[in-house]
């Protein structure tokens, strides 16, 4: 009998070890998501789990009355068999092997190696001995909370908004080096940096952005808005930044069949009103505001008013998933343009975004106080630097190949050795 009920508590204690666990390592988002589904197993360990401190003392206090339980009828048995001096010193070695192997490394390498069919095979009986302890363990916690007060209190280093994002950029970390979700680290590292990143970072500088005067002749505009591959054109009046109206292709063929039987239309009766944007909007709050208002043109602007570029639903995807090539947004195309020089230079355009740039070569080029290549090197040089002038910064090499007037139209860059 004795020894039937020493089977039975070490079996108890190997299910008290691997249930801690199991509990540990289950997913709470994989749990989520199952009782979503309608699981009742899931949305209990959803429960269980969401309370910490109640599963730990369960857990614990369990282990603990069975392995002292087991250790104490081990050794009494060991003294009955071997006298009391042999029997303490045999239990003692005894005990300490069996309990080790067979209720610690054994259940918990299992419960590792099988995590999920772990938690859901206690659920149940789980369930039902955090009830059964409710008291004692309410009683031990609280305990442990006044003990606790007497220990320093870390300070947080982070929000908890921002503690959420590094744990799951973790995730997608640990996930790459187990060769899942490799190519969808990167699209979901851009997904949660969309709420740091604002509109002026992403825009299409208005020198890039194909525009005409209101004034200008029907003909002209349908010409324009024809001959180029873009489905949006943005029109003003008077002067460039008080744009007045947004013409889409489809609305252009309208106009254009329109104006065949009447030469005296108004252009603006065709075109949608502009949606203008502050360039410290964040990408994520106008990615809602492009939904809410079915729209995926805006015109980006600063405190002041002035029109800085646009910036489209396009651009906030490539964002997110990287170049797309599609030349159909209302701009003139990407601005990434290169050419690799003998020497290991790259020459590019002046107005390239440094986001861009980094994105497409994998460089660090910082864009903290400027958003294209020529604010960046006249904001180090702190004056319009002339052609053919070299620059070393932090030892990248930067040369005004051409320029046109104050605009630097091309620069080239050679990268230090370790960015090769």
């Amino acid at each position: 009998m004795s020894y039937l009920i020493l089977l039975i508590l070490l079996l108890l204690s190997f299910f008290f070890s691997g249930t801690e666990t199991a509990m540990t390592a289950v997913s709470l988002p994989l749990l989520n998501g199952r009782a979503e589904n309608g699981d009742k197993k899931a949305r209990i360990l959803m429960e269980i789990k969401q309370k910490p401190d109640t599963l730990l003392g369960t857990l614990l206090l369990g282990n603990n009355i069975v392995n002292i339980a087991l250790t104490a009828l081990t050794t009494a048995i060991l003294i009955q068999a071997f006298g009391p001096k042999w029997g303490v010193w045999i239990s003692t070695f005894l005990v300490s092997f069996i309990i080790l192997i067979f209720a610690e490394i054994l259940p918990k390498t299992y419960a590792m190696q099988t995590t999920v069919p772990v938690a859901f095979a206690v659920a149940w009986p789980l369930f039902a001995l955090i009830k059964i302890f409710s008291p004692v363990v309410h009683a031990l916690n609280w305990i442990s909370r006044q003990v606790i007060k007497f220990f320093p209190t870390p300070k947080t280093t982070l929000p908890a908004e921002e503690a959420a994002k590094e744990e799951l950029r973790g995730t997608l970390s640990l996930q790459e080096k187990k060769n899942v979700l490799r190519r969808e680290k990167g699209i979901l590292n851009n997904v949660l940096d969309l709420s740091e990143v604002t509109l002026g970072d992403i825009l299409v500088d208005r020198s890039r952005v194909s525009c005409l005067s209101i004034d200008t002749p029907i003909p002209e505009i349908l010409a324009n808005l024809i001959k180029n591959p873009y489905s949006r054109l943005p029109l003003f009046q008077g002067k460039r930044d008080n744009i007045v109206g947004i013409l889409h292709l489809k609305k252009a063929l309208k106009l254009k069949t329109d104006y065949e039987k009447n030469k005296h239309l108004n252009v603006l009766d065709y075109c949608t009103k502009p949606h203008f944007a502050l360039n410290t909007v964040t990408v994520l709050d106008q990615l809602t505001v492009f939904r809410k208002h079915k729209d995926h043109f805006a015109v980006v602007v600063n405190e002041y008013g002035d029109v800085l570029g646009v910036v489209t639903l396009q651009d906030i995807l490539e964002e997110i998933v990287g170049d797309i090539s599609d030349d159909t947004i209302g701009v003139k195309p990407a601005s990434v343009n290169w050419t690799l020089l003998p020497d290991g230079t790259y020459r590019l355009n002046g107005n390239a975004t440094i986001r861009d740039v980094n994105r497409a070569f994998h460089w660090d080029l910082p864009d903290e106080n400027a958003a294209t290549l020529a604010g960046l090197l006249m904001y180090f040089t702190e004056k319009i630097p002339e052609e053919d002038q070299q620059f070393d910064l932090n030892g990248w090499t930067f040369t005004v190949a051409r320029r046109d007037k104050n605009r630097l139209t091309q620069i080239d860059i050679l990268p230090p050795k370790n960015n090769d």
